[in-house]
């Protein structure tokens, strides 16, 4: 009997046992578990074969559902498994009647991967292949496990049979729950019936999608007539001839070799448009440009009629010449760079907009992985430095668009990577990375239909958006002044740098930020100001010059955060437009988390010589515009939205007042969106309403007992996977 280790300090601590068998030649009990009440207990039974060279273990993820596990697997099967020379290890998850009753499982799943990982030698699976193997909703809880778990302990397999529940999205949104992971390593095997559910059978299909797409090895099968869907009882894996002939191929072939040969998107491939390449080449041998824009369609547009007011208002008056070319892809730009179209220019700026076509599957024979895109683009950005070694270069993130539809596939997944990998080609010096995606998006990730009709290309106000995005960036690249003539009335909406003095350095705790974003890989993100500043974490906190700071609730930081890994964006003053500025200059770019935690607002209540009081209404709208950056660069991050805390020692003042409107505003916005919505206000005030001294000090920061009311409210919903 063995005990396994808590992996990462997960959120249920779970006891599963392992029992050893012999030999799948002893029969197995079939066993059925439903409605357990009472189910405390997790077994991980080793089924070893007979052969003296296993070719690895299969880990078993039974099917039934989570509310009542049938967990009857047929001797059979295991056999079958056994004599393909592999061990299995047959795992009984909990289904215990509480509301997170898949999160149970997903911890006995992990646990058990971890173990057998870890343990494979005192286990004697000393061949250490592993693989995971799902059945209907045990599939699901497989493409889950395989989701959370890091890069060192993916598993060399990952099989899905009819798997249920890939259709499901996440609260609020409509991003799939399930997703592969970041870097696929498994193979992936993923059979489906002809008679399954037909949402389901779609979202498996984009799994697999996704999944070679973000350069991982997967393969898709339909099965027709299949005894999937013909059974009244346990799944025989032997008895299907179609079933067991595309599991003994899978599990016996040789794995496949990713990346061999040349990157088809970084290789110069001519495009159809030669006139419309000679008459660029005409113009750039007559005159020079200050500002050059590149890409496909989406840059081309700007040429049409509707869209030139645009063009006029923000490109023109800079010296433009528009270099985009309908339906090209990375292969096409690189040819034209190769061939002349920039030949004798030195503009001060170059936009490179580009990616969608090589993803497109709909009009091109073939479809480009997130990787070999990010290449293309790589080799577009050093042709650029090549040839314009004194040229500011933009590149920017992959538009969301396809011609799929408004909600996310794995077409705009696969863009997705690819722009994350592009984005550490940015030293902010040379190369530039933008993101103005959250312009063509809903709060939930769908597209927005008025800035996107087609889905894919920008409409007039989707492309005027864009520009008034992008022009703080440009306009200050270009060194002129902004073009942007319709700036909001709403302060809180218009990403600004720093707007007061404090104790620290801002623009050091940014740099920091950035320096460290990548290796801390957090699972939890703080966004605020100094509330979430002086807690802990890292950045660690130091005064202006340099000096260390201690943070002002290391208890309760530790008692909430101590066992994950946390990115700390609080800065001291930040109103909603510092954050804003912020996050558009990279600070959650390429970043995973699985929760936001944002506590921001009480700034916009102060009017001081930098900036000016904002109305309740329209700090609202300034934490919109942060949860809307949140949701477009971490789709798949659960927001935790803070009301704004108390402040001001009397329930009368006229700032707590203001507050109160805030928060009651912002209730309904979360309520709406199906934002996780936390208000501690009552909690640190006295029955009187006044804030007491031992909950902030100087009536606005939490003290140590403070910050401990915000850690207990919190913790649960940090903990949730």
């Amino acid at each position: 009997m063995f005990k396994l280790k808590s992996i990462s300090k997960p959120l249920l601590i779970v006891l599963l046992i392992l029992t050893f068998s012999g030999s799948a030649s002893a029969k197995l009990p079939k066993v059925r578990l439903t409605n357990v009440h009472h189910f405390k207990f997790s077994e991980l039974k080793l089924v070893r074969t007979n052969t003296k060279s296993p070719k690895g273990t299969i880990l078993l993820l039974p099917e039934g559902s989570y509310m009542n596990a049938s967990l009857s697997i047929d001797d059979k099967s295991i056999l079958f498994l056994n004599n393909l020379d592999y061990n299995v290890a047959l795992l009984d998850y909990r289904v215990p009647p509480v509301q997170q009753i898949r999160d149970a499982a997903l911890v006995d799943a992990l646990q058990a991967i971890c173990f057998l990982k870890t343990k494979r030698d005192s286990l004697g699976l000393s061949d250490g292949h592993l693989g995971i193997l799902g059945i209907g909703p045990g599939g699901h809880l497989a493409a889950r496990t395989v989701q959370k778990l890091g890069d060192q302990m993916q598993p060399d397999d990952l099989i899905l049979i009819d798997p249920a529940y890939l259709n499901e999205t996440l609260t609020g949104t409509v991003y799939p729950a399930v997703m592969p992971p970041i870097l696929p390593k498994a193979r992936l095997l993923a059979l489906f019936s002809d008679q399954s559910n037909k949402l389901e059978f779609k979202s498996g299909q984009e799994y697999v999608k996704t999944w070679k797409g973000v350069d991982g090895v997967g393969d898709f099968n339909l099965l027709s007539d299949s005894l999937l869907t013909k059974r009244t009882d346990a799944l025989n894996l032997e008895r299907d001839p179609q079933l067991a002939g595309l599991l003994k191929t899978f599990l016996t072939q040789k794995p496949e070799i990713l990346g061999a040969g040349p990157n088809p998107a970084a290789a110069a491939v001519e495009g159809s448009a030669k006139k419309r390449h000679a008459d660029k080449l005409a113009l750039v041998a007559k005159g020079k440009y200050d500002l050059i824009m590149i890409g496909n369609s989406i840059t081309h547009n700007f040429e049409k009629p509707e869209y030139q007011p645009i063009w006029n208002q923000f490109f023109a008056p800079r010296k433009a010449l528009n270099l985009g070319t309908s339906g090209y892809r990375t292969e096409n730009l690189i040819w034209n760079i190769q061939n002349g179209e920039l030949e004798g220019q030195s503009p001060k700026v170059v936009v490179v907009e580009i990616g969608t076509n090589n993803i497109d599957e709909k009009n091109y024979p073939t479809r480009h992985t997130a990787g070999q895109l990010a290449g293309g683009i790589e080799t577009i950005v050093k042709l650029l430095r090549e040839k314009l070694p004194d040229t500011k270069i933009i590149v920017l993130r992959c538009f969301p668009g396809c011609y799929g539809g408004p909600n996310p596939t794995s077409h705009r997944a696969i863009l997705e990577r690819a722009s994350e990998i592009v984005s550490k080609l940015a030293d902010n010096k040379h190369i530039f990375y933008c993101d103005v995606n959250h312009v063509f998006l809903n709060m939930d990730g769908s597209i927005n239909h008025g800035m996107m009709p087609d889905w894919l290309h920008p409409s007039f106000a989707g492309a005027k958006a864009w520009a008034q995005a992008m022009e703080p960036l440009l306009s200050e690249l270009m060194g002129d002044k902004s073009l942007d003539t319709d700036r909001p009335a709403n302060s809180a909406i218009v990403p600004v740098t720093k707007l007061e003095n404090d104790s620290y350095d801002w623009w050091v705790r940014h740099a920091d930020v950035l320096s460290i974003k990548d290796s801390i890989n957090p699972e939890i993100v703080l966004i605020g100001n100094s509330i979430t500043h002086f807690w802990g974490g890292d950045p660690k906190l130091k005064y202006a010059d340099g000096r260390p700071r201690k943070p002002n609730g290391p208890k309760a930081w530790e008692s909430v955060f101590g066992p994950y890994r946390v990115l700390n964006l609080g800065f001291g003053w930040d109103r909603t437009q510092n954050v804003l500025w912020r996050l558009d200059h990279g600070e959650l770019d390429g970043l995973h988390p699985r929760k936001v935690i944002i506590d921001i607002g009480t700034n916009n209540t102060s009017q001081t010589n930098n900036a000016r009081m904002n109305t309740a209404t329209e700090i609202v709208e300034g934490i919109r515009a942060i949860c809307m950056r949140v949701r477009s660069k971490l789709p798949g991050a659960g927001i935790i939205l803070m009301a704004v805390f108390p402040r001001e020692q009397s329930p009368t003042h006229p700032r707590r007042i203001l507050i109160n409107e805030i928060n009651r505003q912002l209730e309904v916005f979360a309520k709406e969106n199906k934002i996780e919505f936390v208000n501690i206000g009552p909690k640190m005030l006295a029955p009187d309403g006044t804030l007491p001294k031992d909950i902030a000090g100087d009536f606005c920061h939490p003290t140590e007992k403070g910050y401990q009311i915000w850690a207990d409210a919190i913790r649960d919903l940090v903990a949730a996977p």
